[in-house]
């Protein structure tokens, strides 16, 4: 087992970056519905969809109560299934371990262990109410089995999937925390309780603290075994607090999770889990690049991998703050066959005919045009040569500044989204990935420059795979009109004293129009 092919995280450009196959890697994934893991005939459809919209990883679940249905005894058919299809369309692979925590509560866990409440301890609350659908983070028996089941889960991956490193991350529960109740009053938790100093170092939210703390070291610990077993990257998901400050954990999100208020908790306690990740179903402007700032730090790279799917939900825009503002790892919209917020909404993969929602059709076009300028995005993340534009509503345009040459973008796009990014490869050598806008180039100073040559093509790892010349020497090219969204590469010629030729990209027919 080669270590350098083993995925990980490692310093790129001052900045922690993913690694599979010994290369840098973008997460341009999706994840099937909670419920859809259960059987091929539930998964298997929507494959062939995920690979047409774009995505490089399929997130896709792995259920204790389906590993082991009876106490000891083990399946992994669904396991190898997984890996099966994910090499068939040639996809890598996240494992969602939906054990303990699955959405603050046990649902997912087998029924000997969400029915037996003495032997795994479930959250007393203040009044002395058993919550029986919410694991108590200090659950010693709990937190046995749970192992005890990652353990063979962890030891079968290594089995069948250290050759091909198919599974590139693997999250620890999912969504961790409860509600009913700020944290577990039973005996145990009411000693550790009184013998730490939450009042004083947390005030008002020192019982959130201390379930923080410890669900923190309950997963720490989980991740810990699966490390010295095989060690994949292990990072956890967070059902995010509102950013009114009125809001209560445990009432109004789940108590413990590591939201923004608890994350330096979590970061200080953890030392097996490599990074924490915010499901972002916000849906305002600002409030993603809060939450993307909040969760991008030196020690915990940014990763999505939940954000919005349903109607006018801002995913296709969002993806490019995401890994031009804040080097993301990966981004991820949930979920392929679901929408989310407004689960009565359409689906953007409809499960009776696969229809695709506009919603599906919009990320399809971000998907294919970063996935085919993969490497020189990560590449130049977190560095001076990678700049990006969004447009937002009323925006014009955007200018670009690389120092010596600057990229003046004009929006034109009748969903009012046009968005790309321009990369700088050489002196005069630029990658756009891109579309809905008008591009031009000028020298520092606003001398206006010609564009000497244009290539559509793709990028194969690090090599430019050109499909057909746009413009060659000769003919003073001055403006690009990126109609449709496309990866171009780009080389800069003379200056020119008047307007010149317009390059038009413009494949399709309906460029915008879903199918």
């Amino acid at each position: 087992m080669a270590k350098d092919l083993m995925p990980h995280l490692e310093d790129l450009n001052g900045r922690k970056a993913l690694f599979v196959d010994g290369k840098p890697y973008i997460i341009l994934g999706l994840q099937w519905d909670c419920d859809a893991c259960y059987s091929p005939e539930d998964m298997d459809p929507f494959f062939e969809h995920a690979v047409k919209m774009g995505i490089n990883t399929a997130s896709l679940l792995l259920y204790w109560r389906q590993v082991e249905p009876v106490e000891g005894e083990y399946h992994f058919d669904m396991l190898d299934h997984h890996l099966e299809m994910a090499r068939r369309y040639n996809l890598k692979l996240i494992l969602i371990w939906f054990g303990s925590y699955k959405n603050a509560c046990i649902t997912y866990a087998p029924d000997y262990v969400r029915s037996n409440h003495q032997r795994f301890t479930k959250v007393k609350d203040k009044s002395g109410k058993l919550l029986t659908n919410n694991c108590c983070p200090n659950a010693a028996e709990t937190h046995r089995r749970d192992e005890r089941a990652l353990i063979e889960v962890i030891k079968h991956i290594k089995e069948k999937d250290s050759k091909d490193h198919t599974v590139i991350l693997f999250q620890m529960e999912n969504e961790v925390g409860f509600f009913g109740s700020d944290r577990c009053y039973c005996d145990t938790c009411n000693a550790e309780y009184a013998g730490g100093n939450w009042e004083a170092e947390y005030g008002p939210r020192a019982a959130e603290a201390y379930t923080a703390q410890s669900i923190a070291e309950y997963c720490d610990s989980l991740a810990k075994t699966v490390k010295e077993i095989y060690p994949l990257p292990v990072y956890m998901n967070c059902w995010l607090s509102s950013p009114f400050q009125n809001q209560r954990g445990g009432f109004n999100y789940p108590s413990g999770s590591p939201v923004p208020a608890m994350l330096e908790l979590y970061k200080q306690t953890q030392k097996h889990v490599d990074f924490i990740t915010p499901d972002i179903y916000l849906m305002g402007y600002r409030d993603f690049h809060y939450l993307c700032k909040t969760y991008s730090r030196p020690d915990n790279p940014l990763y999505i991998p939940e954000t919005n799917t349903g109607l006018d939900t801002r995913t296709e825009k969002n993806i490019f703050y995401a890994l031009g503002e804040f080097a993301a790892i990966g981004y991820e919209p949930w979920t392929l066959n679901r929408c989310c917020p407004g689960f009565m909404t359409v689906p953007m993969v409809t499960t009776v005919d696969g229809r695709w929602s506009e919603t599906a059709y919009d990320l399809h076009k971000s998907f294919k045009m970063i996935g085919d300028a993969l490497y020189p995005i990560v590449m130049a993340q977190n560095t001076e040569n990678l700049k990006f534009f969004v447009q937002e509503d009323c925006d014009v345009g955007a200018l670009l500044s690389f120092g010596d040459v600057d990229v003046e973008v004009q929006y034109e796009h009748p969903k009012n989204a046009a968005r790309g990014m321009v990369i700088r490869l050489g002196k005069d050598e630029f990658i756009l990935a891109a579309g809905g806008a008008h591009v031009q180039f000028s020298r520092k100073g606003g001398e206006r420059v010609s564009v000497a040559a244009v290539e559509s093509g793709v990028f194969k790892d690090d090599q430019w795979v050109p499909r057909y010349q746009l413009a060659s020497e000769g003919t003073p090219y001055d403006r690009i009109s990126m109609y449709d969204c496309r990866v171009l590469r780009v080389v800069l010629g003379e200056r020119i004293d008047r307007p010149g030729a317009d390059i038009q990209v413009n494949e399709e027919r309906n460029a915008f129009a879903a199918p």
